[in-house]
Parts: structure tokens; C-alpha cells; sequence
């Protein structure tokens, strides 16, 4: 159903032409990391091309692609290229039913 209702259901929060908040508020950090580190007009520049940088990055991606793609990446090599929940867990198995789902044989301890 295309209802008027729902027309912004899917669009993506920006303010000022960055996701909100994750990548504002690191535009916003960075620039005052920038003003902290630099003069005035050289903060300035920094944080526009900042602004711009983050920008360009963004395009064309979904929101919150980046924060995936950084925690995917960092699953990946602190578990070995384990990357479910399961696979990662300590935790012993259930002996008693299958060990794996492609139906292999009961597991015995």
C-alpha cells in the first residue's frame, strides 16, 4: 500500500547533509578537536573539509554503514573469522542434540 502517510518512512536523517547523529556529532568532535589543535582560520578550512570528507563518504551508502563495516571488521580479526554469536560463544554445546545443523551425527562426550 503506497500511502502519503508512509513517504518518509525509509528516508534517512541528515542535518546538514550527515546522518544524525553518528556522523554529525563526529563532524562536530573532529571540529573541535580541529579548533582546539589549530588556529582559527586553519580550523575553520580543517572542519569544512571534514564536513566535506564525511560527506563524500556517505554517499551512496546506507545509513550507519560505516559503524557496521568498522564492527564487522573488528569481529572478524579479534574471533578468528568467527562471526556468529554461537561460533563465538564459550560455552559448552548441548551433547545431547545435534552438533551441527547439517544433520551430522549426535555429538558424544
Amino acid at each position: 500500500m503506497d500511502a502519503p502517510v508512509y513517504r518518509h518512512a525509509e528516508g534517512r536523517a541528515t542535518l546538514f547533509g550527515l546522518n544524525f547523529p553518528t556522523d554529525f556529532f563526529v563532524v562536530v568532535v573532529t571540529s573541535y578537536l580541529w579548533l582546539l589543535l589549530l588556529p582559527p582560520a586553519a580550523s575553520v578550512v580543517a572542519s569544512a573539509s571534514t564536513h566535506l570528507a564525511m560527506a563524500l563518504l556517505n554517499q551512496g551508502r546506507p545509513p550507519q554503514y560505516w559503524p557496521h563495516r568498522l564492527e564487522f571488521h573488528l569481529r572478524r580479526r579479534l574471533f578468528g573469522g568467527l562471526l556468529s554469536a554461537a561460533a563465538r560463544s564459550r560455552a559448552p554445546q548441548f551433547p545431547y542434540g545435534r552438533y551441527r545443523s547439517t544433520g551430522e551425527a549426535v555429538r558424544r562426550a
